[in-house]
């Protein structure tokens, strides 16, 4: 998955219909005649229509619209005239705070949707990390069973010692264990993306689209970072107070009773150092997931070249195999160490993807974040 599709998914759901995914939901009855193949974006618009707290955000929208519309309504005419009397003031700052109160209902159901799709596309690879870490455990346990075969051989013609056959039982038992904790993490995998798409918890639907890792690719640092100041709906809200602040400002009775100028004068300063300070923090956030990006392209070049080590080493320890000068436990040890090598860089290719998304919308990061923290 190149990073152009995978920064633009989080743009395409947020104007998806709702219905795209009921209309699909006649796909998880089928999957009880054969095998579900679920691709990313099916498993991103399946889990937008599946969502009650989506459902729920939408109806915010309804509902302070409609609060909205019922403020506009008190009020048929524009004052010309400085404010100066709770009749005007009152029912105007109403609407100004029920107007932005419905804006910002809106820009949090394309927050909630921007991070329902990246917890989506998480689900869907923790489940393929999973996948990858079965094969590696798989290889270990097979190793560790040749092993243990090997060193029970020798015990009996007297060739290894019984503290080393105790050491190679402990560690077939340990490679068993891992690899029945690998199998439970996909269950737990599965059962989480199920949740989120519709399914059942033990459904088990084949998962199409696999990571191919493409680095991020930034000209300019700092233009990205003012793409983010733009778009945060956490930032939008922060200006969008200091407007509505510098509104009421001039409105000495706007609550119902006197307000003193000076008091509304530090009102407003008071909302500029709130904005002042959540830009501060989401340019921060910005360059910090930037910079951990970069981090993971490193690990993961590293981790490349580990995997190039383990697959030369296997190819070797075969050859030595085919003129005697290796075991066949030697090229299971050495399957086993690609096989981890392998689950390594699948698990980099996974974050580095997942980091990708969160450099391009912030905000979804964080309340994924939030979330997690809360489910938790």
């Amino acid at each position: 998955m190149g990073t152009r599709r995978l920064v633009s998914l989080l743009t395409i759901i947020v104007v998806l219909s709702v219905n795209l995914a009921l209309a699909a939901s006649p796909g998880w009855a089928a999957a009880e005649k054969g095998p579900l193949n679920l691709t990313l974006n099916q498993a991103v618009s399946a889990a937008l229509g599946n969502s009650e707290s989506l459902k729920k955000a939408e109806k915010e929208t309804e509902r302070t619209e409609e609060l909205r519309d019922y403020r506009a309504q008190q009020i048929d005419f524009t004052p010309t005239e400085p404010a100066g009397s709770a009749l005007v003031e009152v029912p105007w700052s109403n609407l100004l705070m029920a107007d932005l109160t419905w804006r910002m209902s809106k820009k949090s159901l394309t927050s909630e949707q921007d991070s329902l799709a990246l917890d989506t596309c998480k689900k869907y690879w923790d489940v393929l990390t999973a996948y990858e870490k079965i094969k590696a455990a798989e290889a270990s346990l097979s190793s560790a069973q040749r092993q243990l075969r090997r060193s029970r051989a020798g015990y009996q013609v007297g060739l290894v010692t019984r503290t080393a056959l105790i050491a190679a039982e402990v560690q077939y038992s340990n490679a068993q264990s891992n690899l029945n904790s690998a199998k439970n993490d996909l269950d737990k995998a599965y059962a989480a993306l199920n949740t989120l798409v519709g399914l059942k918890p033990e459904d088990r639907p084949v998962l199409t689209d696999e990571i191919t890792f493409t680095p991020l690719k930034v000209d300019n640092l700092d233009t990205e970072v003012a793409k983010v100041l733009e778009n945060a709906p956490t930032v939008w809200l922060a200006n969008e107070n200091v407007t509505l602040q510098k509104y009421l400002e001039d409105m000495s009775f706007y609550t119902g009773e006197y307000r003193p100028y000076l008091a509304r004068k530090i009102e407003v300063e008071q909302k500029e150092l709130d904005a002042a300070s959540t830009k501060k923090a989401y340019k921060q956030l910005t360059r910090s997931l930037y910079y951990g990006i970069k981090s993971l392209e490193e690990a993961y070049a590293g981790a490349q070249e580990g995997t190039r080590v383990a697959e030369e080493n296997l190819r070797v320890a075969k050859v030595k195999l085919t003129v005697g000068m290796a075991t066949p436990a030697d090229v299971t040890a050495a399957e086993k160490a690609l096989a981890e090598a392998k689950a390594a860089s699948y698990d980099l290719a996974c974050q580095h993807a997942y980091m990708k998304l969160a450099f391009a919308k912030p905000w979804a990061y964080l309340s994924a974040l939030s979330s997690s923290a809360t489910d938790g």
